[in-house]
């Protein structure tokens, strides 16, 4: 059927083409197709085309009234609806492709097996009866006994006799073998070959060992690969390394090593490598291969391996405090500052080295131990924040709101007991931390804080606090102003007494803590056996315990700008009735106090005496 021809029948019509195209034209696949048209006037130029794309020129052709387009050996490409245009005139056909069946070649025959070289199979056979017309090959598989899978070994042109080596196997075993023809029509039934050889692949170097150089500490690695799954050994300076185990030394260092094998590669991996390792010759053995290389330790620039970034750390005092910068070389040294200074070991900062680390320790730290501390070697820098802090502070007392209550120029002390002697605290007022000054004391004694107003004044009190860590005590200070200190007498009290008598001058105050002045005649008086002066909670006493004439006088309680004042009158015995009611300067003249509560506070005899 190639190369034949089919020319088509074309129809005569009216109108600018004479013969138009028919319907439809069926041709075989590889056969040449030739389409023709006549047109009414000559020369005239049409245009062929194929589902609505132009059809290249060098299909074409036309001579005088004649057009004519020829497809050599079409394919099913080539199908379509192909039209001539001339004008507002056309005319169409659909072009189809037939497939032409072709069979597939034919199988090999008189297939055969020898097995007389070693390691080597030769497999013949002869052609296929009939021989295929079109260009075709065998194709040779593999199949390992045992296995399912079929690999394909050579494809070759012209049949006869081909010979397998061990090399053409990945492993040791026993393969069975098959060949089939394949053309592009298809292939052929496989036809297997009696038997079965057993093949040993022969190992070659596919990838060999190189020079490995790396730097002081590291690890060496030299890797090769072969050819085929095989055992092979590895040897240091001519000293056989033992690979049945994973991990074993060598030599007097001694240096460590491990052997891996993962398919087809071979690795040897020499651990941390020292200066004293370079030059050592490593060599690797095994049937049909022999190879070796050199290893070279290099000087490596030191590089800091952790930490990377600045560390910040905190600690608690008499914790122990260890900072590790770990280096990239071995032994290098390295030096340690602290906030830009070289430190200097002692008993609280040691200093140490091992291996890759450096190490800054105290063991006990303290708060002054808080600072920038620096790692530096050649260069290059690692940083740690190092802050100490004390242990957290606990408020004993008080553990509930306190309320004082006070009243102008009183001294108020507040009180504030931690678990630590050695613990700081702040005092706040109202918010802002309080400052000490003439008017504020804060002392410190043991585990007490207090806050002092030695003279307290209204305009002083509010909240204060008592902060230790994340503890606070909380205070809340009144001061009210008083229009007076005396509270007893409230005017001016009369004492007549006989010589020897004891006599007892009271003044009762409204707090416990003020200090008075006693004075006779506008005179202080000094205390003395004949002169006592006494003091008990708010009273104060004037005591004469055996009353003498010249002890007769004005006697002045002060305190400030306020005074109690005292007329006492001492005679060598009473006077009658009538005598005494005539001199009224001998009476003793007393004014009720202000209020029943102090009353209350003296025994009747002295509510209407005043005096003893």
């Amino acid at each position: 059927m190639r190369g034949r021809v089919r020319t088509v029948a074309n129809v005569t019509v009216k109108g600018p083409i004479l013969k138009r195209l028919p319907r439809k034209l069926d041709v075989f696949e590889g056969e040449n197709a030739v389409l023709l048209v006549e047109t009414r006037e000559a020369g005239v130029e049409g245009r062929w085309s194929r589902d609505g794309e132009d059809l290249p020129a060098t299909c074409q052709s036309s001579s005088g009234h004649m057009h004519a387009l020829v497809l050599p050996g079409v394919t099913r490409e080539d199908a379509g609806e192909v039209t001539f245009s001339l004008g507002n005139s056309r005319t169409t056909t659909l072009l189809r492709v037939k497939c032409i069946k072709h069979n597939p070649p034919g199988p090999p025959v008189l297939a055969e097996m020898f097995k007389g070289h070693r390691n080597t199979v030769l497999l013949t056979w002869k052609p296929p009866d009939p021989t295929p017309e079109t260009p075709f090959i065998y194709r040779l598989e593999r199949q390992e006994v045992g296995s399912e899978d079929w690999v394909q070994c050579f494809s070759i042109e012209k049949a006869g006799a081909v010979e397998v080596p061990g090399d053409c196997v990945p492993t040791e075993g026993d393969y069975r073998f098959r060949v089939c023809t394949v053309s592009e029509h298809g292939r052929s039934p496989h036809v297997v070959f009696h038997g079965s050889a057993h093949l040993v692949p022969t190992a070659r170097l596919v990838a060999g060992l190189e020079e490995v150089q790396v730097y002081d500490g590291e690890d060496a690695v030299f890797s090769l690969d072969l050819s085929t799954v095989i055992q092979g050994t590895w040897f240091l300076n001519g000293e056989e390394l033992k690979s049945n185990e994973p991990e074993g030394q060598v030599g007097p260092g001694p240096l460590r090593y491990r052997v891996e094998q993962h398919g087809l590669q071979h690795r040897l991996i020499l651990q941390a490598v020292r200066h004293q390792d370079s030059g050592a010759l490593i060599g690797f053995s095994c049937p049909g291969v022999q190879d070796s290389a050199a290893l070279t330790i290099q000087e490596s620039p030191v590089h800091i391996l952790s930490p990377q970034d600045k560390v910040s750390l905190t600690f608690t005092t008499s914790d122990r405090v260890v900072l590790t910068c770990e280096l990239s070389r071995v032994d290098f040294p390295a030096s340690w500052y602290k906030d830009g200074q070289q430190v200097e070991e002692s008993e609280s900062l040691m200093v140490k080295m091992d291996g890759r680390k450096h190490r800054l320790i105290l063991p006990e730290a303290q708060v002054q131990d808080s600072g920038e501390f620096e790692c530096r070697t050649e260069g290059i820098s690692a940083f740690f924040s190092v802050t100490v802090q004390d242990p957290p502070v606990h408020i004993v007392a008080p553990r509930e709101h306190v309320f004082v209550h006070a009243i102008t120029s009183e001294c108020v002390m507040l009180t504030c007991e931690v678990d630590r002697e050695d613990a700081p605290v702040h005092w706040f007022k109202d918010g802002q931390e309080v400052e000490e000054s003439d008017f504020v004391l804060l002392e410190s004694e043991g585990p007490h804080r207090r806050l002092v107003l030695p003279s307290a004044q209204p305009s002083v009190g509010g909240e204060f606090q008592c902060v230790a860590g994340d503890e606070r005590a909380y205070f809340t200070v009144t001061i009210t102003d008083v229009s007076s200190w005396i509270v007893y007498p409230s005017g001016k009290v009369y004492v007549a007494a006989v010589r020897l008598e004891r006599v007892v001058l009271t003044c009762e105050l409204c707090r416990p803590w003020a200090e008075v002045r006693w004075t006779k005649d506008g005179e202080e008086v000094v205390e003395s056996p004949a002169l006592l002066l006494q003091k008990e909670d708010t009273v104060r006493r004037l005591v004469l315990p055996a009353v003498q004439l010249e002890d007769s006088g004005e006697y002045l309680c002060e305190i400030d700008d306020e005074s109690a004042s005292f007329t006492v009158t001492v005679t060598e015995s009473y006077q009658s009735q009538d005598s005494s009611n005539n001199n009224p300067e001998l009476c003793i003249l007393l004014k009720k106090p202000k209020t029943r509560r102090l009353w209350s506070r003296f025994p009747p005899w002295r509510r209407t005496a005043g005096a003893e």
